[in-house]
């Protein structure tokens, strides 16, 4: 019976030890495997547009600068019928497409990348403003935000009235 009882210890430590093991190697796969890549461009499944009246060159001032206080780096500025046409057929050589560098947020287990797009299409009034954006990370992919869009268009709206 004494023999008994150490080798019962000996194999619960050992499980713990395994348990341990597993953990890390589930841990180093889940961290360390994936890569994300980004075309930069979002496609329009649910874009968040909404139209601002004003001068159509200093709308496109206050996005810039609401971007840089937001802390989105701006990758490209394009012209958007490089990745999509007007279906009206319009004239887009005014139009542009803010391409943003993707943002990586670290949450407990792994990374989430982030970016925007924001079309701008000039219009006799102003301007329409089209927010999408996307989130990437191995529980999600291709998230919406309409509360951040909604924002990020109210401050472009304040930035261009304290103008």
């Amino acid at each position: 019976m004494a023999e008994v009882i150490p080798q019962l210890y000996c194999g619960v430590r050992n499980f713990k030890m395994m348990k341990k093991i597993g953990l890390l190697f589930f841990l180093m796969a889940l961290g360390g495997c994936a890569t994300t890549q980004f075309s930069g461009y979002i496609k329009a499944d649910h874009p968040y547009v909404r139209k601002i009246s004003g001068d159509y060159n200093k709308i496109i001032d206050a996005i810039k600068v609401v971007l840089f206080k937001e802390n989105w780096e701006i990758q490209a500025q394009v012209n958007p019928s490089v990745y999509e046409r007007s279906p009206d057929g319009e004239d887009q050589s005014k139009d542009i497409l803010f391409i943003t560098k993707p943002r990586r947020y670290f949450n407990i287990l792994y990374f989430t990348y982030e970016h925007l797009n924001i079309f701008v299409h000039a219009i006799a009034e102003g301007a329409q403003v089209d927010i999408r954006f996307q989130a990437v990370s191995p529980m999600t992919t291709g998230t919406r935000n309409q509360a951040l869009a909604n924002r990020l268009l109210d401050k472009i709206k304040r930035e261009l009235e304290s103008k």
